[in-house]
């Protein structure tokens, strides 16, 4: 992709990101919810790796 392209790309996601919380802002509250409940999820998984392994 050349630099053009991304500058365009990148741009038409924040449109769309934009768009989205200003049309469905309870909805993209809960995307956020639950983007952050799966990294926290991940997190609890590696901490339970590690404790694991040197336990």
């Amino acid at each position: 992709m050349t630099a053009g392209t991304k500058k365009v790309v990148t741009w038409l996601v924040i449109a769309f990101v934009a768009f989205y919380l200003v049309t469905r802002p309870e909805n993209a509250a809960g995307a956020v919810r639950g983007a952050g409940a799966l990294i926290g999820q991940g997190f609890q998984a590696l901490i339970q790796f590690f404790s694991s392994v040197f336990a």
